[in-house]
């Protein structure tokens, strides 16, 4: 039994600032970039080679695949708007916005006079042409044709009977209209002729002398001035029938293209390229960053977890897990011996076992601490407990002034393992409280050994952390993550914990998020 009192005689007895109210981040820094910014550079740094490899066969694999595309052609050509009543986008009193981009299509292959044009031009190559548009541009006198077609001979003669087929269509337009009203003037025509005959025969009838002559003979004159102006507009009409231009005319024909619009081997190749360079950087941070686990216990694991694994536990009938590499396993035996060798006997040492990602591994944890007392130090075991929620700060605050230690008489170690029965209470732990602590247990042995959380969840394990001579971290086989490992490797040492690896365990210490045990009456925190 330990009869002193844990609380220091200077520490004042009123509630201290509780720790679980601090920011984890003051203490093992942004979990935020780890996993962002740094975790792809750590994976394009171990991992560049591979994604230089995929990026180049990417490259070459689209290059010569679009290469093997049935090409396409394209050709342009342009027709000029010369009558202005013909223009597409013309509106009275409105100026025109040149910020629009607003197009009319004139004609494509779906317009019957096109396709038939299309069909006598190109006959049986006719299936090989893929399209011909032609679009008038807003606040532009030109009317863009586009064709385009298995060759650079086929796209330019599309390109062409499109362009035919335009100014044509405009041509006969405008020729019907003409033709419409020269037929109507005609007929108004024969109209004012019957007229005039009509007035002509009345008036002869009809004395010079009599009032009724000059009204008629006022009427005649305006009917022959009538017919004449119709027979000379129909006239005109006619010769508009025959000669109209439709306001359209040829202002470029179409150009024999040199390089094919389809496919594009080089553009497709880099874009393509550097799409499947990406989604194979987020594959591989995926399955190193987030998914990574502890399986094979070789160095990769090392690296890729940023601390040394210092071997896999053997599952509790004595066989090591599928998959573990030969020379990865070790015992816990081992470990024991290993911290013994490292620390030595000179002075009492602190030994911290935490988890990675959860609860302390407290069955793994006094395994150890039994190993190292059978090599013959005096050891101490404790496992942090956490702290339910007290009534009243009196009653969280409450010192215990004794510890109580329960002696096990084991076999193997002679009564040199004990077992602080309730634990060290770390819900407010703070480093003078946790220092007076391991102070009064490290007086009553050699070895103290201490089972914590992941220090990514409980802030008291860093405390614990920067205070013992070592701190080894526990995994689970198969489920802790190796970015979790790294994440709590990185905190444990900016604190300045002696970190000496992590040992990968197949027994489970839990599940996580266990809730905390009842307030401990063992070794007071506070």
């Amino acid at each position: 039994m330990i009869d002193d009192h844990l609380m220091p005689s200077g520490e004042p007895a009123g509630p201290a600032p509780n720790r679980r109210n601090r920011n984890l981040e003051t203490l093992g820094g942004s979990t935020r970039l780890e996993l962002g910014v740094g975790g792809v550079m750590r994976v394009l740094s171990r991992r560049g080679l591979l994604l230089i490899g995929i990026y180049v066969v990417a490259f070459a694999v689209i290059y010569a695949g679009s290469g093997l595309l049935a090409k396409r052609y394209s050709s342009v050509a342009w027709v000029r708007i010369s009558d202005e009543s013909e223009a597409i986008f013309v509106e009275a009193g409105k100026s025109v916005d040149l910020t629009k981009e607003q197009r009319a299509v004139i004609v494509s292959t779906e317009t019957p006079r096109l396709r038939a044009a299309l069909k006598r031009e190109l006959g049986p190559d006719f299936k090989n042409v893929g399209s011909v548009v032609a679009t008038g541009l807003e606040a532009s006198p030109l009317i863009r044709i586009d064709a385009t077609a298995s060759s650079p001979a086929l796209a330019e003669r599309a390109a062409n009977t499109g362009l035919a087929v335009v100014v044509d269509n405009s041509r006969t337009r405008a020729r019907q209209s003409a033709s419409e009203r020269a037929a109507n003037l005609e007929a108004s025509a024969v109209d004012l002729e019957a007229e005039v005959t009509d007035l002509s025969t009345r008036l002869e009838g009809v004395l010079p002398t009599d009032p009724d002559s000059t009204a008629l003979k006022a009427k005649l004159d305006a009917s022959t001035a009538a017919l004449s102006s119709a027979l000379t507009e129909a006239a005109l009409e006619r010769t508009e029938a025959t000669s109209a231009a439709g306001g359209l005319r040829q202002f470029e024909a179409g150009t024999r293209p040199i390089d094919s619009e389809f496919p594009q081997p080089m553009s497709w190749a880099i874009l393509g390229s550097l799409a499947v360079l990406l989604m194979a950087v987020a594959a591989v941070y995926g399955r190193e960053e987030l998914a990574g686990r502890f399986r094979s216990g070789d160095s990769s694991e090392s690296r890729r977890a940023g601390t040394r694994v210092l071997g896999v536990l053997p599952r509790p009938g004595g066989g090591l897990p599928r998959g573990v590499v030969t020379g990865a396993g070790t015992s816990v035996d081992e470990v024991g011996l290993q911290l013994v060798h490292l620390l030595g006997r000179s002075k009492a040492n602190v030994v911290l076992l935490c988890s990675v990602d959860g609860p302390a591994p407290e069955a793994t944890a006094r395994r150890v601490a039994q190993a190292i007392a059978e090599s013959g130090a005096r050891v101490v075991y404790a496992a942090c407990r956490g702290v339910s929620a007290a009534g009243t700060d009196d009653e969280f605050e409450a010192p215990v002034p004794r510890a109580r230690l329960s002696v096990v008489h084991e076999q193997q170690t002679g009564g040199r393992l004990r077992v602080l029965d309730d634990g060290i209470a770390a819900g407010d732990l703070t480093v003078a409280r946790a220092r007076t602590v391991l102070h009064r247990l490290t007086e009553q042995c050699e070895y103290v050994v201490v089972a914590g959380q992941s220090p990514t969840v409980e802030p008291a394990t860093l405390v614990l952390a920067e205070l013992a001579d070592a701190t080894v971290m526990i995994a689970q086989h198969g489920v802790t993550k190796l970015r979790d490992a790294e994440r709590a490797g990185t905190r444990l040492r900016r604190v300045g914990g002696a970190v000496l690896g992590v040992v990968v365990d197949p027994a489970k210490s839990g599940p996580k998020g266990v809730a905390p045990t009842a307030r401990a009456a063992g070794v007071s925190a506070g």
